[in-house]
């Protein structure tokens, strides 16, 4: 990246694969020399201050650990814990949300009368967990390659058409999404109701008072944003882990319920991991189980519940997957409103 991005001299380590003789690509063309420094502009943001600040030429300004209210977690141990600003970030510092959700009212700014509501066709993956997952059980057939027809969502990705109105990025950006009125939350193949969930937000948070989010609950600070995902996620919040094991159920026919009921009533605010860093709630969206009794135990429900086993390398993480819930790993400077 550094000599083909960036057009640096440094960090290079190990040959070209083209002065080798291994194996290269053949999907696509082979360029020989290649072009050197192809990026012209590198923006960072990194409170860690990583070697890519190095080669940047423009280093935002990040607030530092304590300087900061943010969410910490990780696979390696079943608890969530907080980052709490003991002080102001310095100078012009400022955290990962607020610089963020300034660009994100910048642009809204500039853009207006050169993007308004435009229209992009988008490939979506084949989901884990999913049906698409299987839809060539048998054996993977490459519509490339002139072997089958291209079916979207069955042997190629999904295609949707998503309406972006860039004059209200802002707005969606600091606010919580329609989508999940409509579709709910899940993630891995299983999906579950969530509007008390979203009605909760609105009184906790407030609504926008007008313009294009009008009425969805706010996520104005870092402290909203985490309030968004200890609200949504079943890891966090019991009553939605029991309906994620509901969700479960009504594909394996079991019921589920009892690995979250004594937890249904849990509700892991913010404040309280400031206070004391709270143990997650087992969710079903992976295979491990995090109970007064099991833990980090791989393939513990597809063995005692019955629940079909995705695929072995299955982990016994703590976080769910890819949707709401798998932002408890990111940080709140980087989440996606759900538009």
């Amino acid at each position: 990246m550094l000599k083909y991005l960036l057009g640096t001299d440094s960090g290079i380590q190990g040959d070209e694969l083209g002065a080798s003789d291994e194996v290269k690509p053949e999907e696509v063309e082979w360029q020989t020399a290649a072009i050197e420094g192809k990026l012209d502009l590198l923006v960072t943001l990194d409170f860690r201050m990583s070697s890519t600040c190095l080669f940047s030429d423009i280093v935002l300004p990040t607030a530092t650990w304590y300087e900061k209210d943010d969410m910490n977690t990780s696979d390696m141990h079943p608890f969530i814990h907080p980052l709490s600003a003991a002080v102001d970030p310095a100078w012009e510092a400022k955290s990962d949300w607020e610089i963020y959700k300034d660009i994100a009212k910048s642009f809204s700014q500039v853009c207006v009368g050169h993007l308004g509501k435009e229209t992009d066709v988008v490939l979506v993956p084949l989901q884990h967990d999913s049906p698409g997952e299987l839809s060539q059980p048998f054996e993977v057939l490459d519509w490339r390659k002139g072997e089958c027809d291209l079916i979207p969502g069955k042997t190629a990705p999904s295609i949707a058409l998503v309406e972006r109105d860039y004059p209200a990025t802002w707005e969606r950006f600091t606010s919580l999404g329609p989508l999940l009125d409509k579709l709910g939350n899940g993630g891995k193949g299983i999906a579950w109701n969530t509007q008390s969930e979203v009605d909760f937000l609105g009184k906790l948070n407030y609504v926008k008072p007008d313009g294009p989010a009008k009425g969805r609950p706010r996520i104005d600070s870092a402290i909203d944003a985490s309030e968004v995902i200890l609200s949504l996620a079943p890891e966090t919040n019991g009553q939605v882990a029991v309906k994620a094991w509901q969700a479960l159920g009504e594909f394996t026919g079991r019921d589920h319920t009892h690995l979250a009921l004594n937890k249904e009533d849990e509700k892991i605010r913010f404040r309280d991991i400031q206070a004391q860093p709270r143990k997650i709630i087992s969710s079903p969206t992976w295979s491990g189980l995090e109970s007064e009794h099991v833990s980090y135990n791989a393939g513990y429900t597809n063995v005692h519940e019955a629940d079909p086993m995705a695929h072995p390398l299955r982990p016994p993480a703590l976080v769910s997957g890819p949707s709401v819930d798998a932002r408890l790993r990111r940080k709140p400077g980087s989440l996606s409103p759900a538009h």
